[in-house]
């Protein structure tokens, strides 16, 4: 999908106008556009009359698609969901799968957030402080204001 179109989707996204955000994707989806499928895994249309059971199962196939066609987002999402257990049992092997691919996908939050889990060993994530420290660090150098308060936190109490 082409910038101009993909800005022009999360406008229509923002704006809530989902009939014509559609019509919009529905070529991209056609092609299995992985950002298409992103933005499509987000929201469900009165139209359809599709269930929140529908909804959910469509949304994770697209997301799925999405994250291996190389959407961060899409990656970073899925490992949330299976962190959690959103959708889903939670699954915390799959989520460190995920966190892991967002991270290569070039994703800085979800260091933030598997860096958390790691650091701590919350969440069913086994802890491996060096590896989560070291993801903190990386968050709080590209900008997540989260990764440098709890990288605060860590420090001042000489962990």
């Amino acid at each position: 999908m082409e910038k101009s179109i993909k800005q022009k989707a999360e406008a229509l996204f923002d704006e809530g106008d989902l009939e014509v955000l559609y019509k919009l994707l529905a070529p991209y989806l056609e092609q299995g556009d992985p950002d298409a499928q992103f933005l499509y895994s987000s929201f469900s249309l009165e139209s359809t009359n599709e269930t929140d059971a529908e909804f959910e199962a469509r949304s994770m196939q697209l997301l799925i698609s999405a994250s291996e066609g190389g959407v961060a987002e899409a990656s970073y999402r899925l490992a949330v969901i299976y962190l959690y257990g959103d959708f889903v049992d939670t699954n915390s092997k799959s989520s460190s799968e995920y966190f892991e691919r967002a991270i290569t996908q070039g994703h800085p939050h979800s260091k933030f957030t598997y860096g958390f889990s790691l650091y701590y060993g919350s969440s069913g994530v086994n802890q491996d402080k060096a590896r989560g420290l070291t993801l903190l660090e990386e968050a709080a150098m590209e900008g997540i204001e989260l990764a440098a308060e709890e990288l605060k936190l860590i420090y001042g109490k000489g962990q």
